[in-house]
């Protein structure tokens, strides 16, 4: 088994009752990296499967994960496909996330803690190559224009995440083309992704500020195919 970073402590074990979401937040981080490399060996994937397939899977993957899992840990979280993603005082039909996370404790009533947005790499289609940052279907884009990153409130929730199916080329190839796009999209370099960690799965980081000025943080978590 591959030594990922991860925290030292037991998740759930030092967060209080009452406590704000924050530290649930960084215990789910912390599932996906441990977790996310079991998915191609556990699941029938393969990279002719759609983007929608492959969401559709991984969310089971999670879903068995957060309740039976090599800890013996029954965890807080409950996944959600497809979930809306309605602005305040938005009128038409909103957009959908591919996935959110609920948080369901004691004093905490399944409330969205964390998004996540999936990309296929490369992206099919004609005129779709930089997607996972901006066009029709842009990932870092819509994350930025408070189109996704939402609660069932319309709240803009700070910390989310993308995940990526890489069915091509290596991480290397994609961190250098991502970061290309982010300037190609006319964005700061403090913009441009950075590496956490490229082992059986790639863990990198982003940050931006939304149209509104608020901070956004993202998580990206690729998987090879």
């Amino acid at each position: 088994m591959h030594d990922y970073p991860r925290p030292s402590n037991i998740p759930f074990q030092n967060v209080p009752e009452g406590a704000s979401s924050t530290g649930y937040v960084e215990k789910l981080i912390w599932f996906l990296e441990r977790y996310l490399p079991d998915f191609t060996k556990e699941r029938a994937v393969n990279g002719s499967q759609s983007e929608n397939d492959l969401t559709e899977l991984l969310f089971r993957h999670l879903t068995r994960k957060a309740k039976f899992n090599s800890e013996n840990i029954e965890y807080h979280y409950i996944f959600q496909p497809e979930k809306s993603q309605k602005q305040k005082k938005q009128k038409g039909h909103p957009k959908r996330m591919d996935m959110a996370a609920r948080l369901n404790t004691v004093d905490i009533n399944m409330e969205v803690i964390y998004c996540i947005e999936a990309k296929k790499l490369p992206t099919p289609g004609s005129g779709r190559e930089k997607e996972y940052v901006f066009g029709k279907g842009g990932a870092i884009e819509r994350f930025k224009n408070e189109e996704h990153g939402l609660d069932d409130d319309g709240n803009l929730i700070k910390d989310n995440g993308i995940v990526a199916y890489i069915t091509e080329n290596n991480f290397d190839y994609w961190f250098h083309h991502i970061n290309q796009w982010i300037s190609d999209a006319g964005c700061q370099d403090s913009e441009k992704l950075t590496i956490s960690y490229f082992s059986a799965i790639g863990k990198l980081g982003s940050s931006h500020h939304r149209v509104s000025g608020d901070a956004l943080y993202l998580t990206h978590f690729w998987i090879p195919i």
